[in-house]
């Protein structure tokens, strides 16, 4: 008897796990209005629209509140559980930055 309580509760817990899954979603895996809003927030944007373009990547434009608009290229990689984008200004601005999730 006391051994197939253990199995029905090991049974129960993969399940659980199974359903539920084991990590909160990180970089790799957040969907288009969790990144324009993560982007948009550490480059200070008051205007971000992106787009699919392609799979785990996203293109787009954003706008400075100061007004420079910026083209926007996104990659996520699941693997490594990150996040980045290249940007480039109408003013001369250029970047390319990383957000690598820890947990």
């Amino acid at each position: 008897m006391l051994p197939r309580i253990f199995i029905h509760a090991a049974l129960a817990g993969f399940v659980c796990i199974a359903f539920v899954g084991c990590s909160p979603a990180h970089p790799g895996v957040w969907d288009l209005p969790k990144v324009e809003s993560h982007i948009a927030q550490k480059m200070e944007l008051s205007e971000i629209k992106l787009q699919p373009a392609g799979t785990s990547a996203y293109t787009g434009t954003g706008k400075a509140a100061e007004g420079e608009s910026f083209k926007i290229e996104v990659t996520q990689d699941p693997a490594n559980k990150s996040l980045s984008w290249k940007y480039e200004g109408d003013r001369g601005t250029i970047g390319d930055e990383k957000y690598e999730f820890v947990q």
